[in-house]
Order: structure tokens, then C-alpha cells, then sequence
């Protein structure tokens, strides 16, 4: 039987902490997964259910299962391939931004610093005049 006070005093350690947090992670990512692997579900279906209505209101086209899956695979694929290209536009767009920001801190910073050693220049040379 683990006390309390000992179980505690395992959670404190680093390792465990670390695997808790590995753990957290995990359950996130494969949260979103999910997400994303239903959402190309329901749109593979609706693309197999316009198919379906399609060869049942038009005359002109008729029904076969071949079509179907064909449909219904190319409406998952493109939404998959949208999905896809959206999110590494993100992560691209959030990269390129990240050395954008560090130039302009650099130029902040060292335009703060130039203009403090102006000031104790012009504070040097005010007080020798004196």
C-alpha cells in the first residue's frame, strides 16, 4: 500500500512530471486528430450523398457504386489536401514571422541603446563645460 505523502513525493520528481505532461500532450494531439480524420468523414459522405442525389434527380446520369465510391474518395481527398495545405500555411506564415520580429527587436534594442550612450555623451560633455 503507497501512502500519500510517498505517492506525492513520486509525483515530484522530474521524470514523472515530465511523462504527466508527455501524457497531456498526447491526449491533445491525438484529440485534434480525431477531429480532423471525422470532419474528412462527414465530408466523404456528403460527397457521396451528392452523388447519390445527383444521379437520382438528373436522368441523364445513372447510379453505379463505382461513381459513388469515386465521389465519395475525391471529396475526401481534396478536403484532406485543403486541410493540409491550410495548416502549413499557418506554421509557414507563423516561421516567417518569427525572425520578422527578432530584426525589429534588434533595431528597438539597439536604437534604445545608441540613443542611451548619446545621452551620457551629452551628459559628459555638459558637466566638463561647467
Amino acid at each position: 500500500m503507497i501512502s500519500p505523502g510517498s505517492f506525492i513525493a513520486q509525483l515530484g520528481e522530474m521524470g514523472t512530471v515530465g511523462l504527466l505532461i508527455s501524457l497531456v500532450v498526447l491526449f491533445v494531439v491525438a484529440f485534434k486528430l480525431l477531429e480532423m480524420v471525422m470532419q474528412t468523414v462527414l465530408v466523404a459522405a456528403l460527397s457521396g450523398g451528392f452523388y447519390a442525389a445527383l444521379a437520382y434527380y438528373i436522368p441523364g446520369i445513372g447510379f453505379s457504386v463505382n461513381s459513388l465510391l469515386f465521389f465519395t474518395f475525391l471529396g475526401g481527398s481534396l478536403y484532406t489536401g485543403y486541410h493540409l495545405l491550410s495548416q502549413g500555411y499557418s506554421i509557414a506564415k507563423l516561421i516567417i514571422s518569427l525572425p520578422v520580429k527578432m530584426v525589429k527587436s534588434l533595431v528597438k534594442l539597439s536604437r534604445n541603446t545608441l540613443q542611451s550612450f548619446r545621452e551620457m555623451k551629452e551628459d559628459r560633455t555638459g558637466s566638463e563645460e561647467k
